[in-house]
């Protein structure tokens, strides 16, 4: 039987969403771009816990990216000929698009005899902080739902203006070290990586990864690698993979998410494998003519897009 419930965060005073059952607990901060921060499986950290619960964006947990994954060059994009400014309550955003530290609306959450489900929403309209710097009608609407394999995403952006939607949509999964990346490796099987420069900006070529990065050949240790890659490839029948000592996580999703950005940092507790529909600067790069190789959606007047994302757990 799977429970789900919803609260407050003690100390802190946040609505919290729990869920429960088949040796999983997960937790959910639906005031913090409905992160769902916290997973473990039978009492071991899956998702590395948060440094400062306080720090909403993409310091911990699952952000949910959207619509603008990724960097934007100089915060500024031009669609259709015109120039944006990306930005939010009057200052630029120049990373992860816009909804990763605001506030969802739950619209669902129940349990019964094989999962737990929360569903919230967000959306961006005229006269919302979210529609100054992305002038796009539109709604994103996820749903969690937790069984006893692990955590399943369902993503719907619906189009609610009369003109195209250009968007991506990523999540940022932290996966924990568990105090020791020597006891943690990964395997991500793509064989090609976006060139980019010192500012993680794409320059639009897509070539073979060196052997420096051969994460698609076999398991790597966490601690042996250093990367903030984006990387391409990635197809529904493919799959990412994090080896602990007592299970493999396995993560995978939808046709669309064709790129997968790894990003190892020695100076925390934990790492990222981000399932993306998109490159960095997607929006850009799309303007200059690089139109496949920027992963960008263009979603027509009134349409609604669907895709889903897998995070499952397989014992040793």
């Amino acid at each position: 039987m799977f429970t789900a419930s919803k609260g407050t965060l003690e100390g802190y005073g946040y609505e919290l969403v729990t869920m429960a059952g088949a040796g999983h607990e997960v937790r959910i901060l639906p005031q913090a771009g409905f992160n769902l921060y916290y997973w473990t499986f039978e009492g071991k950290e899956i998702f590395m816990e948060p440094v400062d619960i306080t720090a909403f964006g993409t310091k911990y947990g699952n952000p949910i990216l959207f619509p603008t994954p990724n960097r934007i060059k100089n915060g500024t994009y031009v669609w259709q000929g015109k120039e944006y400014v990306m930005a939010k309550r009057g200052e630029k955003v120049l990373l992860h698009g816009l909804v990763k530290d605001e506030p969802f609306t739950v619209t669902r959450v129940e349990a019964g005899e094989n999962c737990a489900v929360c569903a919230a929403e967000i959306a961006i309209r005229p006269g919302n902080a979210l529609y100054e710097g992305y002038p796009f009608a539109c709604k994103l609407e996820v749903v969690y739902t937790l069984d006893a394999a692990g955590i399943h995403m369902d993503v719907a952006v619906t189009n609610e203006d009369d003109k195209e939607l250009p968007f991506g949509f990523a999540v940022h999964p932290y996966f924990s070290k568990r105090g020791d990346a020597n006891k943690v490796a990964i395997k991500v099987p793509v064989k090609r990586v976006y060139e980019a420069d010192e500012n993680l900006i794409p320059s639009g070529r897509i070539v073979p990864v060196d052997e420096a990065k051969t994460i698609w050949d076999d398991f790597h240790t966490v601690e042996s690698l250093y990367l903030d890659n984006v990387f391409r490839g990635m197809t529904s029948d493919m799959e990412s993979l994090v080896r602990y000592e007592d299970v493999i996580v396995h993560i995978h999703g939808s046709d669309c998410f064709r790129n997968a950005v790894v990003y190892t940092p020695h100076d925390r507790p934990g790492f990222c494998i981000e399932p993306q529909t998109n490159a960095t600067n997607c929006i850009n790069m799309h303007a200059q003519g690089l139109v496949d190789e920027s992963g960008l959606m263009v979603l027509p007047a009134g349409k609604t897009f669907t895709c889903q994302v897998h995070m499952t757990v397989e014992k040793r």
